[in-house]
C-alpha cells in the first residue's frame, strides 16, 4: 500500500491536469475507494497465512511427538510380555503318586520319601508348553492312576496338577480350574517313558 505522501503527490499531478471540478472529485472518490478494498484484502491474506502456517507447526510436532512416544511403548510393553512369559514358566516341578482326584499330596515335606524332583529340561519345557498352551480337550478321559505334580515358579505361586495316562496319552489338569490340557502327541510317548523310569526310581 503506497505511504500517504505519494499519494499527495500524486493529487498534486492531477490536480494540474485541466479538468473540471466533477471530474476532480470523482477521480479522489475512485482512488480512496479502491485503497479501502485494497486494505481488507491485504489483511485477510496476512492471517490466512500465518494461521496455515500455525497449524502445520501444530501437525508436524503431534507427529514428532507421537513417534518419538511410541518406540518406548512397544519396548516397554514387549519388555512387559517377556516378564509374563518368564513368570509363567516353572522351574522345578516335584511328582508324587496321587491318591485320588480331590486330595493333592504335595502340601509340606517335600523331601519325604516317595516324593521325586524333577527339573530336567526336556520335562520343564514339555509342561510349561502343555500347562500355558491353548491344547485343552473338553471331553478328558476318567482320572486314573493320576500323580501329582507341584509346578514351581520364580515370583507366582506354585500350580498343583493333577496327570493322568489313558490310551498312550497323557493329560494335565490344574486343581484350581475345571480346563485339562493335553500333551502333545509326539511328546507324550517321552513324558510316559520318563514317568515309568521315575516310578522305579522312587518306587511311588
Amino acid at each position: 500500500m503506497k505511504k500517504s505522501f505519494e499519494l499527495e503527490d500524486h493529487f498534486r499531478s492531477l490536480n494540474q491536469i485541466p479538468r473540471s471540478e466533477i471530474q476532480k472529485r470523482k477521480t479522489y472518490n475512485t482512488i480512496l475507494q479502491t485503497g479501502r478494498k485494497q486494505m481488507p484484502n491485504q489483511c485477510l491474506a496476512n492471517w490466512t497465512g500465518s494461521l496455515l502456517t500455525f497449524v502445520m507447526i501444530l501437525v508436524c510436532g503431534a507427529y514428532l511427538l507421537t513417534e518419538i512416544q511410541a518406540p518406548a511403548q512397544n519396548g516397554s510393553a514387549s519388555l512387559h510380555s517377556s516378564e509374563i512369559v518368564a513368570e509363567s514358566e516353572a522351574v522345578i516341578t516335584y511328582l508324587t503318586k496321587s491318591d485320588s482326584a480331590d486330595h493333592f499330596n504335595l502340601h509340606s515335606n517335600l523331601t519325604r520319601k516317595g516324593i521325586l524332583i524333577v527339573d530336567e529340561p526336556g520335562w520343564l519345557e514339555i509342561m510349561n508348553s502343555t500347562v500355558n498352551g491353548q491344547n485343552n480337550v473338553k471331553d478328558a478321559p476318567e482320572m486314573k492312576s493320576a500323580y501329582d505334580l507341584l509346578l514351581i515358579y520364580e515370583g507366582k505361586k506354585p500350580d498343583k496338577c493333577k496327570v493322568w495316562i489313558s490310551k498312550n496319552q497323557v493329560y494335565i489338569k490344574r486343581m484350581k480350574e475345571n480346563k485339562v490340557y493335553k500333551v502333545e502327541e509326539s511328546q507324550a510317548p517321552k513324558v510316559i517313558a520318563m514317568i515309568d523310569d521315575m516310578e522305579k526310581q522312587v518306587q511311588f
